[in-house]
């Protein structure tokens, strides 16, 4: 099984990426993004939601403009697509977006700024990468960050044991500039490569067409 993924930073995005594509987002995310009061947090929250898009339709080979991106029950982010049903998460610090895809299963997907860490939980300082990975359980399980926090469930080779006790396989996005992590969890049963998808590549392709 593969988990596609992909990592972006924002300012290599063509002129006119944003309103180009702004069509494709939902009354929902409209909404939300109207809430954001900042208007480059709002252009990058709306950037992320439409970059998750061009993943899906690069890893699956579908329209942007089919793929329709909400939340399960379960908080789970899905997106629906002429093929069905896929898992996604994403993370976006200032400047920078990353997204993952799976479709038989579960993800969760952090992003961080190594500048910022390590950070204080409870006297114990966390590094980049742990902060990233217990984020990223966060995501995969719905629980929250909190839940996340309480127990030291950091990974050993690859694995990690949440508080529950159940077992997530952690994988780093490689390719990225050395002042950024991006981790991805996934459940221990599935045997996984992670592939990179340059969309900004195929975004810029287009753009130039």
């Amino acid at each position: 099984m593969t988990i596609y993924t992909s990592y972006v930073q924002l300012t290599d995005l063509p002129d006119g990426f944003l309103e180009l594509n702004s069509n494709i987002l939902t009354e929902q995310e409209r909404i939300y993004a109207a809430a954001i009061t900042d208007w480059l947090q709002q252009s990058e929250w709306c950037c992320g939601r439409i970059l998750l898009r061009y993943l899906v339709a690069s890893a699956y080979d579908v329209p942007v403009s089919d793929i329709m991106i909400h939340s399960l029950s379960s908080g789970q982010l899905v997106a629906e697509t002429p093929i069905g049903q896929v898992n996604v998460s994403h993370s976006r610090i200032p400047g920078v977006w990353a997204g993952a895809t799976a479709r038989a299963f579960p993800i969760g997907l952090d992003l961080v700024d190594v500048a910022d860490f390590p950070v204080d939980v409870n006297g114990a300082a966390v590094s980049a990468d742990a902060w990233a990975t217990l984020e990223a359980l966060a995501k995969v399980t719905q629980r929250g960050l909190d839940w996340a926090l309480s127990a030291a469930c950091y990974p050993v080779d690859g694995l990690l044991i949440a508080p529950s006790g159940e077992r997530y396989r952690t994988a780093i996005l490689q390719n990225l500039p050395v002042d950024v992590r991006a981790v991805v969890l996934f459940p221990v049963e599935h045997t996984c490569d992670v592939k990179d998808v340059d969309i900004a590549a195929k975004i810029i392709c287009y753009f130039n067409e």
